[in-house]
């Protein structure tokens, strides 16, 4: 397809041809493009107008694509190119196609706390690259990562970024985004990866909470809340306890008393992963039980029901069979349930289980109650007494014993 580029779009930004429009941010437009050289899409950063003549902007802008460019990491945004279109820098990365983390977390992929604290520790791996190569991203926010759609999390936008060879200054702006600001950068003071570990200790207690840690819109309250305020304590519903230890300890005020860097923090969040899968796994394992006790219970009611007369037991027990077999498949194909590693899935199966238990429990009762009136009435017609007192032996002997 060779077709111009729609309205209002640049036609070709270097050797790249236009597609669409598919963000904006502070300093310049994202595009989907063609590299017809290699013939792959790409996406493709464009200096804003308002910004090409500044040459602090040009600077940060050029200091993305260097500092990007040394990144090679699954969990940060590959750079393929830099260059200028009639004097105006862009940058050429991977086109990626997934959410915003914000919009992610809306979607069942990110239902489960197993899925949450996985796109923590992708944080805490991209990261903990960066820092290794000397760079302070200095804006971790929810919208500069974005998750594919096979779950792997990108830290984006490294244009704030700083390396700790870097004299470049702020010329006193205000870098950053406040509600995810370490205190040292809110007031100003020098900076290393702590700060970075504060900010995703921020994001996390956002993917547990749906809100962030410091939550006013008064930019003095908030600067203020951020230096000497603690956020508002997770609950058990948002978080377990050792959870919140983590995301706490992210957020300590101190430099010195948070992790030191972000490879302690994932190996944090990995513990609590694996004991939450412990947990899931003995709760599956008591809700396998319960699957199987209740088919028990379900053929226990058959047979009675047959001995009964029960009109139309049979297909009344194999609806209930195929009904629980279809909500729970995973229990009816015998297998070791990994898909249900998520504890609230856990504990919600289980406590389904229990209640259909519950139910067929009193199915039984009841037909053992009318199964132990008829052993007690006259034998009539032509179904001899020693005939159904052979039958009620052989389904009521082991309990009558």
């Amino acid at each position: 397809m060779t077709g111009p580029a729609p309205a209002n779009l640049p036609e070709r930004i270097g050797r790249y041809r236009v597609i669409e429009r598919i963000g904006r941010g502070t300093m310049g437009s994202v595009y989907s493009a063609v590299d017809e050289q290699l013939g792959r899409r790409v996406a493709v950063k464009l200096m804003l107008t308002a910004f090409e003549d500044d040459p602090e902007f040009r600077e940060r802008f050029n200091r993305e694509a260097r500092i990007t460019g040394q990144l090679a990491h699954r969990n940060i945004v590959t750079i393929f190119d830099l260059g200028e279109d009639h004097g105006r820098p862009f940058i050429v990365m991977e086109l990626l196609e997934g959410l915003p983390l914000t919009e992610h977390l809306r979607t069942d992929a990110a239902a489960g706390l197993d899925a949450r604290i996985d796109l923590m520790m992708q944080v805490c791996d991209g990261l903990q690259i960066a820092h290794a190569a000397g760079i302070v991203h200095r804006d971790i926010k929810p919208s500069n990562l974005l998750v594919q759609r096979d779950g792997t999390l990108k830290v984006l936008d490294f244009g704030v970024a700083r390396s700790a060879s870097s004299n470049l200054t702020a010329h006193g702006m205000v870098l950053g985004t406040p509600q995810y600001m370490s205190p040292e950068q809110a007031c100003g003071r020098k900076m290393d990866a702590r700060a970075d570990v504060f900010a995703a200790a921020g994001v996390f207690y956002f993917m547990l909470s749906g809100r962030p840690p410091f939550g006013s819109r008064d930019l003095p309250k908030l600067l203020h809340a951020i230096q000497h305020d603690p956020p508002a304590p997770l609950t058990d519903q948002e978080a377990p306890a050792p959870l919140r230890q983590i995301v706490y300890k992210g957020l300590a005020k101190s430099p010195a008393e948070r992790y030191q860097q972000c490879a302690d923090m994932r190996g944090d969040l990995e513990q609590v992963r694996r004991a939450l899968h412990a947990s899931a796994l003995r709760t599956l394992e008591a809700a396998r039980e319960r699957y199987r006790e209740i088919l028990g219970l379900i053929e226990e009611r058959r047979a009675i029901g047959r001995g009964l007369g029960v009109p139309d037991v049979d297909a009344s027990c194999d609806d209930a069979v195929a009904r629980i077999a279809g909500r729970f498949p995973a229990f009816a194909a015998d297998e070791d349930g990994t898909a249900w590693m998520d504890r609230a899935a856990a504990n919600a199966a289980l406590a389904a289980l229990q209640d259909r238990r519950n139910a067929e429990q009193a199915a039984v009762a009841a037909l053992r109650e009318r199964a132990a009136a008829v052993r007690t009435q006259p034998v009539s017609g032509d179904r001899s007494a020693g005939a159904i007192g052979g039958f009620w032996r052989d389904l009521f002997g082991k309990r009558d014993s």
